[in-house]
């Protein structure tokens, strides 16, 4: 394989800055996950939030989750980073971030063949994921992830765990990323053979084209004189001419 499988995990942070629609497109990155506690959460603003804006978004996500192919799970497992210091208050925020982190490092230990991307604005959060010497597990932002799902340029945090994905695992290196501009080279590649196809005439063409319009107008032209000197109205304005024995007679008569 080029590239591992990925596996999206969504916090519950990602989820509320979103539409319907962008997690729609979430979906075209690769598989999508919902930890146990996200999805306990969105039912309990579903059922009584008090921000309206949470609630509208609770309830929209309550229709998608129906048929858009997300699964929700409940793994878990635990790392030294994922803990709450010692004399540090667990507030219920700080509690599902640490819960959410826990999942994506379990599934990251589960599906060892793909590389597991947790999607949140914590940026606590992801600073502890990015401690963590795995080398199929990072996190990004709801908006390097739209962006990621809209142009296909990945994050740089998903591209060097690519690249450290290969290493571990003795896989070819992928090509970099280019950005392509069709806009200037299509027209110039297309034009010149379309005109080609369509206008292309042989070489002689033209000078037989000239010879034919040439004898068409001496035929013409000879045409006109043949019908001024045979034109019988044209004849009575013509000087007549007597042959040379009817004027001698003439002269004869005339002196006798």
């Amino acid at each position: 394989m080029a590239v591992p499988p990925v596996i999206l995990v969504f916090d519950i942070s990602a989820l509320s800055v979103s539409s319907p629609s962008e997690w729609q497109e979430f979906s075209r990155v690769g598989s999508c996950y919902i930890p146990q506690v996200v999805y306990e959460e969105m039912k309990l603003m579903f059922d009584r939030s008090p921000d309206p804006d949470l609630e509208r978004i609770a309830k929209a996500f309550n229709r998608f989750y129906a048929s858009s192919g997300w699964q929700i799970t409940d793994a878990n497992a635990h790392h030294p980073t994922l803990k709450v210091g010692s004399g540090q208050a667990l507030t219920r925020r700080s509690r599902v971030s640490l819960a959410v982190g826990r999942c994506a490092f379990a599934l990251s230990q589960n599906f060892s063949n793909s590389l597991v991307v947790l999607v949140s604005k914590d940026r606590v959060l992801l600073q502890r994921l990015y401690e963590i010497p795995v080398v199929n597990l990072c996190g990004i932002t709801g908006e390097s992830l739209l962006q990621w799902s809209r142009t296909g340029q990945r994050p740089i945090a998903v591209s060097q765990k690519f690249q450290q994905f290969r290493t571990a695992y003795g896989m070819p290196p992928a090509a970099p990323y280019q950005r392509t501009s069709p806009t200037r080279t299509a027209p110039q590649n297309s034009r010149p053979t379309i005109a080609r196809n369509a206008v292309s005439t042989p070489d002689w063409l033209p000078d037989v084209m000239s010879l034919i319009l040439a004898a068409a107008g001496l035929a013409i032209a000879a045409y006109l004189i043949w019908f001024l000197l045979n034109s019988a109205d044209l004849k009575k304005y013509w000087p007549q001419t007597q042959a040379p024995n009817v004027i001698a007679a003439q002269r004869n008569i005339g002196s006798s």
